[in-house]
């Protein structure tokens, strides 16, 4: 009990000593910032009487010193409080006008004052060579406009009240000062026994609470305390791994949505979106930032927009293929996922998720497969068709009739041919396609390899009444490295096509080849003044079996799949091929090979080194 008496003692005379001196402390801080608030009170009034003098003069006034300033300068004097020294200064900080206390006048700018010139107005308290205590306001003034025209400086010394300070505290703590000397040697050892184990623990507490995981509790000795530091160490521990697991699994949760294919949104309750993956702002071609903005801000779409707005209306998930026609055409099959409210989580409203998931390449390559199978069916079907339909009739009596049975196996005979050409060129095209047909580097001179196609081409040139011009000048040919073969597969295919598809009269086909102006890729153009092809044909002539004019094709003996060879070819050698085409002028095709430097000096090189040691 008398224990317990004297902590209570010593509680209660603590507590006096302590009220006693916060009266004292706090009564000098009232009288203080009392006297301050008046004194900054009064330098404002300056300002404020000085702004309202400026307010129609500008920065331009006061650097060229004109009337209107000059008469500002008179009114602005009147106004002043002679305990204040004023001093104003222009856009370049030079002074234009000073006035006032004289005792001020030679005081220099503070460093926080300096840097107020440009900004809003600060105040600073300083002592001053003599010991005073000076406040300085500085700053800049505006006019209506709300424009910068100067800065000013407003110094103004407060009455010396520290004796009356110093006396108010002498009074109130001295009394208490035998008091602390007395309890001080019996509170010390509570001090170091308890206090400092507890304040330890509640910094360590208080690091936690700021997730430094990091901070554990050193004993101190106090049993009941040290087994709650130990309790707190364990807990530190504990949080230090849960920390670093939920970091983890934040990082591959952001991994994951990052290289998701899928477009995914999360939205609230409100509307806003709350998580946006990389798919999604690349599949709705969002901005920079669509988070907390409401979805049909942002969202383009009728057919989207209402499948989100049925998902929150019937609280059930929703799913459909939507078409996007801005800012790109885009097929998406769309899942909208309703997300209720959990009720042992907080924080969390009830969501809706869309996923998004861009199948325009899908729905291309179904309709491209599906269109091959068709005419590839159709292109097989004919020849057959014709074969069995001649077998008939030479079988019901035609061999009787020699001319007719001539005539009608002729015709089977170009079927069949015909048919061979399209099984080939199915094969081929398969075979490049999957690239195998092997790659065969060697150097090549271009203008030799144009001749040889376009001298194997010339009976159907002849046949079609077409003209080739091409240079034939081998010294001035351009030689590069390339596969051979294959490049006389691709001007074969189409030079042939430039006759076939020409004029019945005066068809030409010019041949040219030249290099970029980086010599990294050999040109070669085949132009002619044909038939020409439709804009909204071009972009589908590459495609397999597909024909501008279906008759006249299937008249040529086409199969339909020269262009996507050519393509392939082309693809597999790393160039590409461009094509430009005005219906009833002509068309051009031009293709880029690389023309690989290096490996023809190295292959020159090597021949030369073979026919050095022969």
């Amino acid at each position: 009990m008398k224990r317990l008496t004297l902590i209570i003692t010593t509680v209660f005379s603590l507590l006096f000593i302590l009220y006693s001196f916060l009266f004292a402390y706090n009564a000098n801080e009232v009288v203080q910032v009392t006297v301050q608030q008046e004194t900054q009170e009064s330098m404002r009034d300056t300002v404020h009487s000085v702004e309202r003098i400026t307010k129609n003069l500008t920065a331009e006034d006061v650097v060229n010193n004109s009337s209107a300033w000059f008469d500002a300068q008179q009114e602005i004097m009147n106004t002043l409080n002679p305990m204040e020294r004023v001093s104003i200064y222009d856009a370049n900080h030079k002074e234009v006008l000073s006035f006032g206390n004289k005792l001020l006048a030679n005081i220099p700018f503070t460093e926080a004052g300096k840097q107020a010139l440009d900004k809003n107005l600060s105040f600073t308290e300083f002592e001053n060579e003599e010991d005073m205590t000076t406040y300085e306001y500085t700053g800049l003034i505006k006019n209506k406009n709300h424009q910068p025209i100067a800065s000013i400086r407003v110094l103004r010394n407060v009455n010396d009240i520290t004796e009356a300070q110093n006396r108010l505290l002498i009074v109130s703590v001295g009394g208490s000062v035998v008091m602390v000397l007395i309890l001080l040697a019996i509170l010390s050892y509570y001090f170091k026994k308890i206090a400092q184990p507890i304040y330890s623990i509640s910094d360590v507490v208080g690091r936690l609470s700021k997730s430094d995981y990091s901070i554990r509790y050193n004993q101190l000795g106090v049993a009941e305390i040290d087994e709650l530091g130990d309790d707190i160490n364990d807990l530190a521990s504990n949080l230090s791994r849960q920390d670093i697991q939920i970091s983890m699994q934040e990082e591959r949760l952001q991994l994951l949505m990052d290289y998701l294919v899928v477009g995914v949104l999360m939205i609230d309750k409100k509307h806003r979106i709350k998580v946006a993956n990389k798919a999604a702002y690349s599949i709705f071609d969002l901005d920079d930032n669509v988070i907390n903005h409401k979805y049909e801000e942002v969202l383009t779409g009728y057919r989207l927009l209402q499948m989100i707005e049925t998902c929150y209306s019937t609280k059930e998930n929703v799913n459909d293929e939507v078409y996007l026609y801005y800012p790109k055409e885009l097929i998406l099959d769309v899942n909208i996922l309703y997300v209720p409210k959990k009720a042992n989580v907080s924080g969390i409203s009830e969501q809706v998720v869309v996923l998004a998931y861009d199948i325009t390449e899908i729905r291309r390559l179904e309709k491209v497969r599906s269109d091959f199978i068709a005419n590839a069916s159709h292109e097989l079907k004919t020849p057959v068709t014709a074969l069995k339909g001649f077998t008939e009739t030479l079988l019901d009596g035609a061999l009787e009739d020699e001319d007719t049975a001539r005539e009608f196996v002729e015709i089977m005979n170009r079927e069949a041919n015909r048919l061979g050409f399209l099984i080939n060129d199915i094969l081929d095209l398969a075979k490049i396609e999957q690239d195998q047909l092997g790659h065969r580097s060697e150097t090549v001179q271009l203008n030799r390899v144009i001749a040889e196609v376009v001298h194997s081409l010339e009976i159907p040139a002849s046949e079609n009444r077409v003209k080739v011009h091409y240079d034939n000048d081998l010294e001035a040919g351009i030689r590069f490295t390339t596969e051979e073969m294959r490049l006389k597969q691709i001007l074969t295919n189409l030079i042939n096509n430039a006759i076939k598809y020409n004029k019945a009269e005066g068809g030409q086909v010019w041949i040219s080849s030249t290099v970029t102006e980086d010599d990294k890729y050999v040109v070669i153009a085949i132009r002619d003044n044909g038939l020409g092809i439709p804009d909204e044909d071009i972009p589908r002539i590459f495609e397999r079996f597909y024909r501008v004019d279906k008759t006249r094709s299937t008249a040529s003996g086409g199969t339909g799949l020269g262009l996507s060879i050519v393509r392939n070819l082309v693809a597999s050698m790393s160039g590409k091929i461009d094509v430009v085409s005005e219906l009833n002028e002509g068309s051009t095709f031009t293709v880029y090979l690389p023309k690989n430097d290096k490996n023809l000096l190295e292959t020159e090189a090597d021949a030369s080194l073979s026919a050095d040691s022969e």
